[in-house]
């Protein structure tokens, strides 16, 4: 799994984001962070803006091309 494609997920999911940043912390494509900056976590506790993180690469995180994932979220307001 490449970051450009983690990436198209979130901002699929999150359209309007302000910021979506993803970094693949080892190199060998499966243990990474990311971080969503959207007005989709106003209002949300930080266990349901990682939860919608969690949602929105579900597919891969089951099929074992993620290994590892960091979440960092926030809101706008």
């Amino acid at each position: 799994m490449d970051a450009a494609t983690i990436r198209e997920l979130l901002e699929a999911a999150f359209p309007g984001a302000s910021s979506v940043d993803v970094q693949d912390r080892t190199g060998g494509g499966d243990h990474f962070q990311v971080t969503v900056v959207s007005t989709a976590f106003d209002g949300l506790s930080l266990i349901d803006q990682h939860r919608r993180v969690n949602d929105a690469l579900a597919a891969p995180l089951a099929d074992g091309s993620i290994h590892e994932l960091r979440i960092r979220t926030k809101g706008t307001a």
